[in-house]
């Protein structure tokens, strides 16, 4: 189980928790970067919406470090939330796509690629915001 915290400054908050990321999938690798979403399972006992807003992360491709991990667009973690909500995420690659080519046919001929993904994430309710750290790995398919 996956435990994370968003630390918000309140007299009546509790930790949101990221119970799990069930699915992660690649919907776009070539040789400027790799996009994808992953499914998270996040429980929300607050009686307010919490915002994930950014990333600060890095993302590594089959143990080789890709670039920084990007938060299209923000996740929304309803109130009173124990379900499934959906980050889409875009890395460009930051030494080339010439560094990244024996990856990329690699990961063509297998269809699999082993994803991981450490830094902070910016949560926020209303006007308060904390960052809070993570570490996480999944094998994606194509």
């Amino acid at each position: 189980m996956i435990l994370a915290s968003v630390s918000l400054s309140s007299c009546s908050y509790e930790n949101v928790e990221m119970m799990e990321v069930s699915d992660v999938k690649i919907h776009k690798f070539d040789t400027k970067g790799i996009e994808f979403t992953a499914k998270m399972r996040v429980e929300n006992p607050n009686a307010y919406k919490i915002q994930i807003v950014s990333t600060d992360a890095d993302l590594y491709l089959s143990g080789k470090h890709a670039g920084k991990a990007k938060l299209i667009d923000k996740v929304l973690i309803p109130a009173n939330f124990n379900d499934i909500v959906e980050a889409h995420i875009r890395t460009d690659f930051n030494e080339g796509s010439l560094s990244m080519l024996p990856l990329i046919l690699g990961v063509a001929m297998s269809q699999k690629l082993e994803l991981r993904a450490t830094g902070k994430v910016r949560a926020k309710s209303f006007l308060i915001g904390r960052n809070f750290d993570f570490d996480y790995s999944h094998e994606g398919s194509f």
